[in-house]
């Protein structure tokens, strides 16, 4: 039995798989090392894998695919805490972006890019990430990302430049006024994940006016900062994963287009593919 598991800033997403193939799906919060310690991530698992009949001490190889876990520092706070559920478990850990490329482009050379909560892109030789543009992270890139979106529509409501109908809908759907907002902004713990969550805003009302442009700014922000950094980037193609770019894949196309290069595919969730990938398929 293997386990492969795939997790964002939000959510972790774990697959076991047995020997028929048959597959066992679960879902947990993220824990991105960079924002939890190892005692973190096992006070989170605890309540998610214990008790729920699953075959943790069972599988022999775990495929852990994680955001933050781009260093052996990183990924040993991980470790550390999964190897109390998986005892038995050979432990691969490496970085979600090796996980979206394999999912993405199996073999084959391409450019693949995670536009979830977050973003990241990479250069993928058919096996390995032979360049990465750097990912800041919330603070000062995350371009495209769901935060992203939710920040800047956050900017939009403060400097008063929604229009006053969209303001009127924000305002009672959030339950928020501007001196709230910026309050809980700024004292919110992770304020990343707490920006994204105002991202579904932007996508309720994609086809206004004022949400085409923001959504558009920012797509053209993540191939400006990120696609088009890459050596011959307009002769591969672009593929994407993450719910941000499953939602806005129409104007991820336009802005495409704009580039001079072409979107691949795109898809929400990368674990059946990868499920595919480690099965050898």
């Amino acid at each position: 039995m293997f386990v492969v598991a795939d997790m964002g800033s939000t959510k972790t997403d774990w697959s076991f798989v047995d020997e028929s193939k048959k597959v066992t799906l679960i879902k947990t919060q993220g824990f991105n090392p960079y924002f939890y310690s190892t005692e973190d991530i096992k006070n989170i698992l605890r309540p998610a894998f214990l008790g729920k009949d699953l075959p943790l001490t069972v599988a022999d190889k775990l495929y852990f695919y994680g955001s933050g876990c781009s260093s052996d520092e990183k990924c040993a706070i991980v470790k550390n805490a999964l190897v109390e559920f998986f005892p038995n478990a050979e432990i691969f850990i490496t970085h979600d972006l090796l996980g979206s490329a394999r999912a993405l482009c199996g073999k084959n050379k391409g450019v693949a890019c995670i536009l979830g909560t977050g973003s990241n892109s990479c250069l993928y030789d058919g096996e390995n990430i032979v360049a990465n543009v750097p990912s800041l992270g919330f603070l000062l890139g995350d371009e495209g990302g769901g935060s992203d979106m939710g920040r800047e529509l956050i900017k939009y409501y403060t400097y008063g430049e929604l229009p006053k109908d969209l303001e009127q809908k924000f305002e009672e759907e959030f339950k928020m006024n501007r001196k709230l907002l910026l309050k809980e902004v700024y004292e919110t713990k992770h304020t990343n994940v707490y920006c994204a969550t105002y991202s579904r805003f932007v996508a309720e009302h994609k086809e206004n006016p004022v949400m085409q442009q923001l959504i558009d700014e920012r797509l053209d922000q993540f191939f400006k900062r990120h696609v088009s950094k890459y050596e011959n980037y307009q002769e591969l193609p672009i593929n994407f994963i993450g719910s941000t770019a499953y939602y806005y894949a129409n104007t991820l196309r336009k802005v495409a287009i704009r580039y001079g290069t072409r979107v691949g595919i795109i898809i929400q969730n990368p674990m059946e593919k990868l499920i595919a990938f480690h099965n050898g398929l």
